[in-house]
């Protein structure tokens, strides 16, 4: 967890709803809809690490994806460096997202199996190839293959992987192996924000911890903000600065997770923690 302090927020969501269309369920009765977030705002700070946590269908892989413009949200913002993400469109936004990526959960189905690993990790400058202009927006990022092999060799290095490996698909790997791939594509473009929908979950426990120490040491390294979403609240307290908690896509409780995890107000916070392996019960 980073101590970098700024008044200016790296991400502001404010009020924040999305609201999914139900098919019709019968001939007298209408379609409904399903509200999945309903009045979620937050701000993260450069450098600092927000836990988004609750049940499976709370809302937290919803609120990710709005957050990464892979989804619009049916009302509120989503500010990036006070930009709002889903009023911005084609090379604007392209050159806004590459300072926020996404590391997926599951690392053997987020890489594409017929792509070695140089083309996966260069993926996110790769998009900047498509001409704007008559001028392609990677020109000034990577001139040639060359430098592009550089830039995928230097983010390998940065989790631990090796230039050979570039050479290989990701059949090759091991789980914890290409969780560290899918890192290294979310770097190179030198994010300030990495969204991370339950980055662990799906590898053994001993590689769980290789994965978040990796993870904490780049956000020394770089000043990196993360914004994890995890049903793992033993992750979350290892890792992020403050908690954000959804019920039934709601947010019922937040603050410094500190304060979170001792001194929990809500019930269902509560009820969490107490499911948490080692955790004390009463508060």
């Amino acid at each position: 967890m980073s101590e970098t302090h700024t008044s200016a927020p790296l991400l502001e969501v404010k009020h924040l709803g999305r609201r999914f269309a139900l098919p019709r369920t019968g001939l007298f009765q209408p379609e409904g809809a399903l509200q999945a977030l309903s009045d979620v705002s937050f701000t993260l700070q450069p450098g600092k690490s927000l836990g988004i946590v609750g049940e499976s269908g709370s809302g937290k892989s919803t609120l990710a994806r709005l957050v990464m413009a892979l989804d619009r949200p049916t009302e509120g913002q989503v500010l990036f460096n006070g930009t709002d993400v889903h009023q911005t469109h084609g090379q604007a936004l392209r050159q806004l997202r590459s300072g926020f990526q996404m590391v997926f959960q599951d690392p053997y189905g987020s890489l594409d199996p017929r792509q070695k690993v140089l083309a996966i990790v260069t993926e996110p400058i790769q998009t900047w190839r498509k001409p704007a202009d008559g001028f392609s927006e990677l020109r000034d990022r990577a001139e040639s293959k060359a430098e592009l092999r550089d830039r995928a060799a230097e983010a390998l290095s940065e989790v631990g992987l090796r230039t050979a490996d570039l050479d290989k698909y990701p059949h090759e790997f091991s789980g914890g192996q290409r969780q560290r791939i899918a890192i290294a594509r979310a770097l190179i473009t030198r994010p300030a924000l990495i969204v991370a929908d339950e980055p662990v979950s799906a590898l053994d426990v001993s590689v769980q911890a290789q994965v978040l120490n990796l993870m904490m040491d780049l956000q020394d390294r770089y000043g990196l903000s993360y914004l994890l979403v995890s049903h793992d609240l033993a992750v979350v307290n290892l890792m992020c600065d403050d908690v954000l908690v959804l019920q039934s896509g709601c947010v019922v409780e937040q603050g410094a997770a500190s304060q979170i995890f001792e001194h929990a107000e809500h019930p269902y916070t509560r009820a969490l923690l107490a499911a948490v392996p080692g955790q004390p019960t009463s508060f």
